[in-house]
């Protein structure tokens, strides 16, 4: 036990002194952060736990909740594919993940995060109202995740991710580190976990290419028109840090009850309180339901919602089939705005 804590207390203690400066507020920040797209979870029982479960989460569907959890996986292999909707049933994000353990050496994973937007007019300062040519942005996430247990109640894990973004002639490209620790049996108590999750954490993202270039006259020169282009602005990226905790609990061998709850402090974002908790069934089948709770007024200054999501709920279900487990979640997000989203996931592990 000693030396589980002095593990833990050594992580934490890198975790703070990172997150102590990176998630630092001056002033009102909302709405002006890069690569807004890291900020839209994955996974559909994730999303109907409302993101709360970074204490106990494992697996592949944990990666991007808290790294650490890939690897308490009770697989040697998992493969996962999930689908939401986005603003409408127009656009998408798309996420697929394997990973797999290196018996010794820990577990890997790779992962890929995609958008889709449809077709969306061009405008510009002639023709603002749009013309007949269209364009369609692209977003994409690569990550590579690496998780390994620092003893049976210590879990560790870091996620790299590549960010992608390319708009009508201009894109922007970046890295975003995900750090992160997990830790059962909390104070002696079984089934009392705690996990912290350092987000986001990475330099500035630059737009750059020929969409910012423009035709101009120098006043006052003799040369013909000319191109310049405009440098645009940095920005940075939205890192946060969550503590959560989560307690579970088995009763006549049939019915599993966690509840759970976390804390995120954000940077460019209102802090968030999460609260949910999950049924599970005879090891088949669960029911999830979660609630946020926004730190602050929920309202913006123009009167619209500040944070538009609501309450999540889900529903899972669990197989052996043959020499493979087949895991099939569904989750519904409300939203103050738009309408809910919907977030299907299929899972196999062997």
């Amino acid at each position: 036990m000693r030396i589980s804590l002095r593990y833990l207390a050594a992580a934490l203690l890198v975790l703070s002194l990172i997150a102590s400066e990176a998630v630092a507020q001056v002033g009102n920040k909302e709405g002006t952060a890069a690569a807004d797209q890291l900020l839209i979870p994955v996974g559909a029982k994730g999303i109907a736990l409302g993101s709360a479960y970074t204490a106990g989460l494992t697996g592949v569907e944990a990666i991007y909740y808290n790294p650490a959890g890939l690897s308490g996986s009770p697989h040697g292999v998992e493969v996962m594919f999930s689908q939401m909707n986005g603003l409408d049933n127009e656009d998408g994000i798309s996420y697929f993940v394997v990973g797999t353990d290196f018996s010794g050496f820990g577990h890997f994973a790779f992962s890929v995060k995609s958008f889709s937007f449809g077709d969306i007019l061009i405008t510009d300062e002639r023709n603002p109202d749009g013309s007949d040519a269209v364009f369609s942005p692209t977003f994409l996430t690569l990550g590579l995740t690496y998780s390994r247990a620092l003893t049976d109640r210590i879990r560790s894990g870091v996620t790299i991710n590549l960010i992608s973004e390319e708009m009508e002639r201009a894109s922007a490209s970046g890295f975003a580190f995900d750090i992160g620790v997990q830790y059962s049996g909390l104070a002696g108590f079984d089934g009392l976990e705690m996990g912290v999750t350092l987000r986001h954490l990475g330099g500035n993202m630059t737009y750059d290419g020929p969409g910012l270039l423009r035709l101009v006259d120098e006043i006052g020169a003799d040369r013909t028109r000319q191109y310049l282009a405009i440098e645009a602005a940095g920005f940075q990226l939205p890192t946060s840090l969550e503590i959560g905790l989560a307690y579970k609990r088995s009763f006549a061998e049939m019915h599993d009850i966690s509840v759970m709850t976390s804390f995120e402090n954000n940077n460019f974002l209102a802090d968030q309180y999460r609260l949910a908790a999950e049924y599970t069934f005879n090891k088949i089948l669960s029911l999830r339901g979660s609630v946020p709770i926004v730190d602050g007024d929920k309202e913006a200054i123009d009167g619209e919602a500040g944070y538009m999501y609501g309450p999540a709920f889900g529903v899972g279900l669990q197989q052996w089939m043959g020499g493979a487990k087949l895991y099939l979640d569904y989750a519904y997000r409300t939203r103050d705005v738009f309408d809910g989203q919907h977030v299907v996931t299929l899972k196999l592990g062997f």
